[in-house]
């Protein structure tokens, strides 16, 4: 006899119903992109209807298809291929180099980044010091300060907890666009024990931060330092920094995700993307696997770009703490057992409810920051083609 529970995933609507049902996330677009239209120049004006269309037409294609990940990699790669490219043309416009001249961070004219957030607690809560050379509040030379980047993040994190990481985070979209290369995992099996190792990372550098109040991590671990800015190189200390930046992000960013089709710096080494598993437990929406349904195919788990999903787990019926929440095992599962699930409701009931829920918010953010970062990206591109 057939159980109350919805019997299905999310299965492919008419365009008529996905097109109304889009409506709301094109109307929070139009309001979110509206301002770069105001202003002045042709290329900010073709970069925010570009990329306003852009997020309408892959929001439309997850209602249309019933699938989450394709689409949500399609945006995530794009963000993090072009915020470098708008971030580094904005430095080297207010400063002529990517690099970071010490009188700058000496002055807190310092671009600040949401990796840096875990550094910031212990000294803070210590000794009211901030262990950043940046700006607390927004100034002409630096407009990514300290209190509007945590707002960010705060009002983020608490809608999507440690979905930030398959949604908000701008660097993630370099690992999981060099993972898309191949169709097949060159290695394909990795010690679980790896996932222990961000934990680690971010229990060392918030100790050694409250201990000699400088962002350790940011100074000598950060991969993306490569692709953004980093101190200058004036001797052999800071020559060593920069040879590190480069190391990691040639390791855990292009080669090893190439390699596994993981995303391995911020699976396996993102002291951020463990800080931000603790939120997955107070948010509302996470995946759950529907024990009915379940065959033990193992296909979830191979999927699962950050290994966030093991067979301890699947056997539990529920996802790690570490679950970015991409979708990625939803839509590989054949017997249509990972579902998504708001918190406080019977598994396996109305998962496209929970799964339209998650969506509207996630996507609200995803636009609202990521299309911004996208578009500044965009204009900067039309500005080099149509210059030269």
């Amino acid at each position: 006899m057939a159980n109350a529970k919805t019997t299905s995933q999310p299965v492919a609507r008419s365009m008529g119903r996905s097109l109304l049902m889009t409506l709301p996330m094109a109307l929070w677009t139009l309001l979110m992109f509206t301002p770069g239209l105001m202003k002045p120049g042709l290329n900010q004006h073709i970069a925010a209807v570009l990329t306003g269309a852009f997020m309408v037409w892959l929001f439309y294609r997850m209602l249309r298809t019933g699938q989450t990940y394709r689409w949500r990699r399609i945006f995530f790669v794009a963000l993090g291929f072009l915020f470098p490219v708008g971030f580094v043309a904005a430095l080297l416009t207010l400063r002529g180099s990517m690099s970071i001249p010490i009188e700058h961070m000496i002055s807190g004219d310092t671009p600040f980044c949401y990796m840096v957030i875990p550094m910031l607690i212990i000294p803070a809560a210590l000794t009211h010091t901030l262990a950043f050379p940046g700006s607390i509040l927004p100034t002409p030379s630096n407009p990514h300060s300290i209190a509007a980047m945590i707002g960010l993040w705060l009002g983020m994190t608490l809608v999507l907890g440690k979905a930030w990481c398959a949604y908000g985070c701008f660097f993630g979209g370099l690992e999981e666009g060099f993972a898309s290369i191949t169709r097949r995992a060159r290695i394909r099996k990795l010690d679980e024990r790896l996932r222990l190792v961000p934990w680690a990372v971010l229990l060392a550098i918030v100790l050694l931060s409250a201990a000699i109040f400088e962002p350790v991590y940011c100074m000598w671990l950060c991969p993306f330092k490569t692709v953004t800015e980093f101190p200058a190189v004036h001797d052999a200390e800071t020559a060593i920094q920069f040879g590190v930046f480069v190391l990691l992000f040639t390791g855990l960013v292009v080669v090893l995700p190439f390699l596994t089709k993981k995303r391995t710096q911020c699976g396996f080494f993102c002291p951020f993307g463990a800080f931000q598993s603790v939120f997955n437990k107070i948010n509302i929406f996470d995946i759950r696997i529907d024990r009915t349904r379940c065959v033990d195919c193992g296909l979830c788990v191979v999927k699962c770009p950050t290994m966030a999903i093991n067979p301890e787990s699947v056997n539990k019926g529920e996802t790690l703490m570490s679950c970015m929440k991409c979708g990625a095992c939803v839509d590989s599962c054949q017997k249509d057992a990972a579902v998504w699930h708001i918190k406080g409701t019977e598994v396996g009931r109305n998962p496209e409810r929970a799964r339209l829920l998650f969506l509207y918010a996630a996507w609200a953010m995803a636009t609202m920051f990521g299309g911004s970062v996208i578009a500044n990206g965009l204009s900067t591109l039309l500005h080099l083609i149509f210059r030269g």
